[in-house]
């Protein structure tokens, strides 16, 4: 990772912020400058800036932060969001199918794009115009579904306070290993903060935050020893369905991080399935996009691995009807 820590002159005040960079002697093409900035790594008086036309000033602070390895395999990255995963689109709000493997937002590995640059990449290609996109909330890398993303900061805001008050509803989808003891039961556990030197969450007595997650099975198949179910999480932790499922010895199918020594095996068939990716869907989501404005509900179909399981261990699509 090569970092340059620059001052904003009076000669550069108040000119774009890809201009400034292009102008400071960094060895790299305009071009790759504003891949840079759409990955994530310029950062304004400490604050992450994505976008390349934003004005500096006089004594502004940029950090730029670039991996020559990654920048490379930018190159034959295409936008990994299609046309049919833009599920709705009203009052400054767009509603996305996350696949999974996207990341929902800049990670250190810059050829990893993640939600924003990409959706701005598919509307530029829609020759659809857009203001300023803000990510409202997060999903995992693996986990896949309705993901909202505002335009602008006014309406980032508002759907922000929405998650924040509990008003937002949301329902998952989860693909688990293990044939559950009751149809509906409910997960209160307090769970750590993101353990920053493994990436893990824990399940603690002491110290955590509260989470809590109401669960309703679906279908099962005893003989696989697999289930399908319905997730429906009261607040909104890290990781916090993946580990309320795993203390319940329901470990999510294809979960390389929260899985239980002991699963029963499934058939290589369906074990080639999960090993992509773990099968965690944000099927539903209900949300207000704006003052006074009428509710809505963005429901997002499976990706194909999980649509593929489900059919193979014969969970018909609508048994997805959470």
């Amino acid at each position: 990772m090569k970092t340059h820590d620059l001052t904003v002159d009076a000669d550069h005040s108040g000119k774009r912020l890809d201009v400034f960079l292009s102008e400071s002697g960094l060895d790299l093409s305009k071009r790759k400058i504003r891949q840079v900035i759409d990955v994530g790594g310029v950062y304004v008086n400490r604050k992450r800036v994505r976008v390349a036309s934003r004005q500096v000033t006089r004594g502004d602070k940029v950090r730029f932060e670039y991996n020559e390895n990654a920048l490379r395999q930018l190159k034959t990255q295409r936008p990994e969001f299609k046309s049919d995963d833009l599920l709705w689109r009203g009052e400054h709000v767009i509603a996305v199918n996350k696949p999974p493997g996207m990341a929902a937002q800049a990670t250190k590995d810059q050829s990893i794009m993640h939600v924003v640059p990409c959706l701005a990449a598919l509307l530029k290609t829609l020759k659809t115009p857009h203001q300023k996109l803000v990510l409202v909330h997060r999903l995992d890398k693996e986990t896949s579904g309705v993901l909202l993303v505002a335009e602008g900061t006014p309406r980032a805001t508002w759907l922000t306070e929405q998650f924040k008050q509990r008003l937002v509803e949301k329902t998952y989808l989860a693909l688990c290993h293990g044939i559950p003891k009751q149809m509906e039961f409910t997960e209160n556990a307090y769970l750590s903060e993101i353990d920053k030197r493994t990436g893990d969450v824990r399940a603690v007595r002491a110290g955590g935050r509260q989470a809590m997650t109401r669960f309703k099975v679906l279908a099962m198949h005893k003989e696989l020893g697999v289930s399908l179910i319905a997730c429906y999480p009261h607040t909104g932790r890290s990781h916090q369905i993946r580990v309320h499922l795993q203390i319940n010895d329901l470990p999510i199918i294809g979960d390389k991080r929260y899985n239980t020594p002991g699963s029963k095996p499934l058939p290589p068939a369906l074990a080639e399935l999960g090993a992509v990716h773990h099968f965690l869907h944000a099927r539903e989501l209900a949300f207000t996009p704006a003052p006074g404005a009428a509710r809505q509900v963005v429901k997002a179909p499976l990706p194909q691995r999980f649509g593929a399981f489900m059919d193979a261990v014969g969970f018909h699509a609508t048994s997805g009807q959470a």
